[in-house]
């Protein structure tokens, strides 16, 4: 499937539809510029901030800070983009990202990391924003290929952001953040020449009271059910990530030196190769054979099998099976159920419920990345592989209960 092909009638608030555009092609490009920047940092900052002396569970207090930022501003950053405008917000939260790039590359000490990190969470909310966007320039039938196609955006970014670090790496360890920082600049200058601007309608211009906004949220059953299989996938996932780095270089040697950014970026490409293929080819062919239901529990049951292999495995060729097991099961995992939660509200809710959504994965990044740190800091690393293996279990198990029903809350 090609970026375009999943580019239909934009919809309109009353779910009817437009002429077709390409408005959607431009949000690619820039969330893909986005993750590009992204993906040069994610494996870089472990060895980045142990090189200023981190110990393993200061990079997990690092992970921690930026998700208590997140957790801050994303109710906000989405309420504002449904009262101002997708394009105003995201620009806000991209000159956030330029501004923590350039500090962190900068950075002689380990508190200007942290200073860099903290900036960069409480302006976050690209990707929330973007879900948003796409799901809006949609209609209900093509929103789950915008949704896909946004996250297949990242996967873009998350194979050429690695290796580009992988490569930079040896010209010195601040080249790739400076590349980041590039990246995001070219984000910025994409999302002013590229987005069309905010359409002044009362949808971006209505105040939403904040009482019926609390009720807004307690009222969405649905919602809540997808959201409690979120949180579980963001806490897994933040325990992966977050250590993921320090656990091969503790396990596994490349060419007879330990693995480093280097090969961490090598692996972090190849996961994103496999974002790729699952969001552009997989998903839609899936979802002909089996309900959203079933996908999930199996993309969770994928993630334990993987994660118990992981405990045991010694091999780099072992090693590539079980990360396929993982990274498949993620993918799967975040598309479906980020589709399921954008059909639980309204289109004018979209900013919202993202943005919620957004905080409580920082919820999950403030814990997970502390475990993580605490256990892969003390050498457990069989009993890492097996707690996240456990909570992809119970994952499987909460989805065969709440995963009963597709429908849209009256709200």
């Amino acid at each position: 499937m090609s970026a375009t092909s999943f580019v239909s009638a934009k919809g309109d608030r009353s779910g009817g539809g437009r002429a077709p555009d390409l408005s959607l092609v431009p949000t690619f490009i820039v969330v893909a510029v986005d993750a590009t920047g992204m993906g040069i940092i994610l494996p870089l900052l472990p060895f980045y901030s142990q090189r200023l002396g981190a110990t393993p569970f200061l990079v997990g207090a690092l992970v921690s800070a930026y998700a208590v930022c997140q957790l801050v501003a994303g109710p906000i950053v989405g309420i504002l983009s449904d009262r101002y405008g997708r394009r105003k917000v995201l620009l806000v939260s991209q000159l956030g990202t330029l501004a923590g790039f350039v500090l962190l590359a900068l950075a002689p000490n380990l508190a200007l990391v942290f200073l860099a990190r903290i900036i960069d969470g409480l302006t976050s909310g690209n990707i929330s924003v973007a879900h948003a966007y796409a799901a809006e320039h949609s209609t209900p039938e093509t929103r789950k290929q915008a949704l896909g196609a946004t996250s297949g955006a990242i996967g873009t970014g998350l194979v050429v952001g690695p290796a580009l670090s992988g490569l930079l790496v040896p010209y010195g360890v601040t080249a790739p953040v400076w590349a980041a920082a590039l990246l995001s600049l070219v984000s910025i200058v994409a999302t002013m020449t590229l987005l069309p601007p905010d359409a002044s309608e009362p949808l971006y211009l209505q105040r939403i009271p904040e009482r019926k906004t609390t009720r807004t949220m307690l009222g969405m059953r649905y919602a809540w059910g997808v959201l409690v299989l979120l949180i579980v996938f963001f806490f897994v996932n933040s325990m992966f990530l977050s250590q993921l780095g320090l656990y091969l270089a503790a396990r596994f040697a490349w060419d007879g030196h330990a693995f480093g950014a280097r090969e961490l970026g090598w692996v972090f490409a190849y996961a994103g190769f496999i974002n790729i293929i699952v969001q552009f080819f997989l998903i839609t062919r899936a979802n002909r054979v089996a309900s959203d239901r079933a996908v999930v529990m199996v993309a969770f049951a994928g993630m334990a099998t993987g994660f118990c292999g992981l405990a045991v495995v010694d091999g780099i060729g072992l090693l590539a099976v079980f990360l396929t097991l993982i990274v498949a099961g993620f993918m799967f995992t975040r598309a479906t159920l980020t589709f399921e939660l954008s059909r639980s509200v309204p289109i004018h809710r979209q900013g919202m419920i993202m943005g919620f959504n957004q905080s409580l994965m920082s919820v999950a990044n403030i814990a997970a990345p502390l475990i993580s740190g605490a256990l892969i800091g003390h050498r457990l690393h069989v009993a890492w592989a097996l707690s996240m293996a456990g909570l992809s279990s119970c994952g499987a198990c909460l989805a065969a209960a709440l995963l009963t029903a597709r429908h849209m809350e009256p709200l």
